[in-house]
Formats: C-alpha cells, structure tokens, sequence
C-alpha cells in the first residue's frame, strides 16, 4: 500500500483514500472519497491506479525501493495516541509520542511528548495519560 493511506474521520463524514507520493522534494498527492468513487473498494482501485501512474513516472531503481521499504510503525494500543517522527532542515529527526482529541468546540487539540527527553516508554505514558485526561473533560 505504497503512498495511500486510509482517512476516517466520522465527525466531518470524511471517509476515502490519499495518495502522496513524493520525490525529489516534490509532492504529488490526491484524495479519493468513499461516497464520491462508489463505495470502499472503488475508492481504493482508483487510488491505486493513481498511485501505480505516480510511480510508473519514477527511475526504475526509485520504484523498486518502493515496492521495498518496510515501514516499522510503533503502535501505542490506544486511539488518538500516535508515535510520530519529524525531520527538520532534511538532517535532524526527531521521534515524540502524540496525542490528538477534538475539544469542547470541535477543534483538535494535539500535544506532543519527545522520545529524546523523556525516553521511549516514558514519553508514551504521557501521552496516554494526556489523551485520557482531555477526552474525560470534554
């Protein structure tokens, strides 16, 4: 599933596919809705085939690292809670646990802890603990 994600966001009745491929700095990236492609599955075909003339364009060896890569995703067990890695100025990244909720008036709210600071485990644990303190108070 090379450059598509899924996006469900059941409070503005967002449901579809996004495809993102980038490549030399540049980003080419389309929304394929559920509603609007015929359902689920047709949503997902168009994406794909958006996706597969995206990297058709490619050289030959940046489409087989693609076809390649495995992406290590560390999973928090909790909704809302994500591990998030950033690069700044193409050489520095950095890693933090996320945690995302809607607020009162529908906003989303996000706060980020750093795995650099606080370590690994300890940086998840409060996100957690952060996430689960906002969503009881709304």
């Amino acid at each position: 599933m090379y450059g598509i994600s899924r996006i469900d966001q059941p409070e503005k009745k967002n449901h579809g596919y996004y495809v993102r491929v980038t490549y030399n700095g540049k980003t080419q990236q389309k929304y394929f809705p559920d509603k609007s492609s015929g359902g689920k599955g047709k949503a997902l075909k168009a994406a794909q085939e958006f996706r597969n003339k995206l990297v058709a364009k490619l050289p030959k060896v940046r489409q087989e690292a693609a076809a390649r890569k495995k992406r290590r995703i560390k999973k928090s067990g909790v909704v809302g809670v994500t591990h998030v890695v950033s690069r700044a100025g193409g050489k520095h990244t950095y890693e933090y646990w996320q945690a995302a909720w809607m607020d009162p008036s529908g906003g989303r709210r996000t706060a980020k802890y750093s795995i650099g600071r606080y370590g690994d485990k300890k940086a998840l644990e409060m996100a957690i603990k952060r996430r689960r303190k906002a969503v009881r108070a709304s």
